[in-house]
């Protein structure tokens, strides 16, 4: 009896040996130099599309909507916002396989394959420029590219943000007509007004 306890005994430590020595072939097996945010590609591929429109939004975003023409905001949280529209080419369009999960934090990104530029000028006098001066240049998409620079439209969620890069006079408001020019000569155009921009 007391052989066979034993022997229980030394099969219960050796299994629980070899558990212990797996999990940590497991630990230290899935430490990654790099955390991946998309390990198993479960985010979907960019969707080649073309253009057909573009709206205009202003941050910030408060209360559910967008600040609008009647407000006033503090310059340091504005953001001139465009919005492209995009319409599916039927030949780049690649379905999701049924049953594939999509990961929580994908953003579904685009190839826009007929956009030449996006630029916006003046409707009103704005911080001393006359009415028509393209201000395109004032608004910065990034920390290295101003829209009159910016030509890089794919691999882009539909939302392009822009932040002005000049501090105006107090109380300015921006009432512009934003184009969207496409390769193939046509542009479309949206006129919007900006809330009021306290920069003091």
């Amino acid at each position: 009896m007391k052989n066979k306890l034993s022997g229980m005994k030394k099969g219960v430590l050796a299994t629980l040996f070899l558990s212990h020595i797996y999990l940590l072939v497991l630990v230290f097996g899935s430490c990654v130099d790099q955390l991946d945010s998309d390990p198993f590609n479960s985010c979907p591929a960019a969707k080649t599309v073309n253009a057909t429109d573009i709206k205009i939004t202003y941050s910030p975003y408060k209360g559910s909507s967008f600040a609008t023409d009647q407000d006033t905001v503090a310059l340091k949280d504005f953001s001139f916002n465009f919005e492209l529209v995009p319409q599916l080419n039927t030949e780049g369009f690649i379905g999701n396989l049924p049953g594939r999960a999509m990961a929580l934090t994908c953003i579904q990104s685009y190839n826009f394959k007929n956009i030449s530029n996006i630029a916006v000028t003046l409707l009103a006098p704005f911080n001393g420029l006359p009415v028509g001066t393209d201000i395109s240049y004032l608004l910065k998409v990034n920390s290295e590219t101003t829209l009159n620079r910016f030509r890089q439209f794919d691999n882009l969620s539909i939302y392009l943000g822009a932040t002005l890069n000049i501090v105006p006079e107090n109380y300015q408001q921006l009432k512009t007509r934003t184009f969207l020019f496409l390769k193939d000569g046509t542009n479309v155009s949206v006129d919007s007004s900006s809330p009021y921009l306290k920069t003091n």
